[in-house]
């Protein structure tokens, strides 16, 4: 009898595990999420009630407080949008409606946006895209995670800095790359770059207004396409990020 106890409970304690880890989970996600609303929040407070102390003052002469309440209340309907997807993903809420697109053409399109962003940064935007390429999937999330890709390496490539994205068919599957010459990640944060929240330069990311959720969001839409992203670094050199689809 003892021993049917101590497996059973053994058997119990090993099935609760998954649960006890997606709670922790779940609060640790609230937990960070609450971190991040609560700055925009006070930031916005604190401006509005400059403007409310100089009642008397027009409106353009308060102009810099009135624009930081609209950078900030952005910053935070990116920040709630990007929650509200993560938490769908995570409710196993989200529909993923797939079509067959022209995933060369969607690339490209993606990347046009960031030109005018490319030469204001002094870098230049390469691309290096296989023409005509079919594919089966969610045509909308595949240009979210291109955009989150291309704005991330645009963050951390300075001046004179090169990026290049890349789409080909190798060994029958898709291979999409987003390579910079910035900056580089250190050894020891690349299987952590992907988690959310996580930001390994935490003064720059406040300060760009960045959450830490754009690379956990690739992830996600890369996973729902069954596919995998990795990232290869060297630091000082730069960045590859490499997306595989079967």
């Amino acid at each position: 009898l003892i021993l049917v106890f101590i497996i059973s409970l053994f058997l119990a304690n090993l099935s609760l595990k998954p649960i006890i880890k997606a709670w922790e989970k779940q609060k640790a996600f609230v937990a960070d999420a609450s971190h991040e609303l609560r700055t925009p929040l006070s930031v916005i407070t604190t401006n509005l009630d400059l403007v409310l102390d100089n009642g008397e003052e027009t409106i353009e002469s308060q102009g810099k407080w009135l624009g930081n309440i609209k950078l900030e209340t952005k910053r935070m309907t990116k920040l709630i949008e990007d929650l509200l997807f993560i938490a769908r993903s995570d409710a196993h809420k989200t529909s993923l409606l797939s079509s067959k697109f022209d995933l060369s053409s969607s690339i490209m399109k993606s990347i046009i946006p960031f030109e005018a962003i490319a030469v204001q940064h002094g870098i230049e935007l390469k691309s290096d895209v296989l023409p005509d390429v079919n594919f089966l999937g969610n045509e909308g999330r595949i240009n979210q995670l291109i955009v989150i890709l291309i704005d991330n390496a645009i963050k951390h490539t300075p001046e004179g800095g090169i990026i290049e994205v890349k789409m080909a068919i190798i060994k029958n599957k898709i291979q999409i790359s987003v390579s910079d010459t910035g900056e580089g990640i250190e050894e020891e944060y690349l299987d952590k770059i992907f988690e959310r929240f996580y930001k390994v330069d935490k003064s720059r990311a406040k300060k760009d207004g960045h959450f830490g959720l754009g690379l956990s969001i690739a992830k996600t839409i890369v996973e729902e396409h069954k596919g995998n992203i990795s990232v290869s670094s060297i630091l000082g050199k730069g960045s590859v990020f490499k997306v595989i689809f079967p």
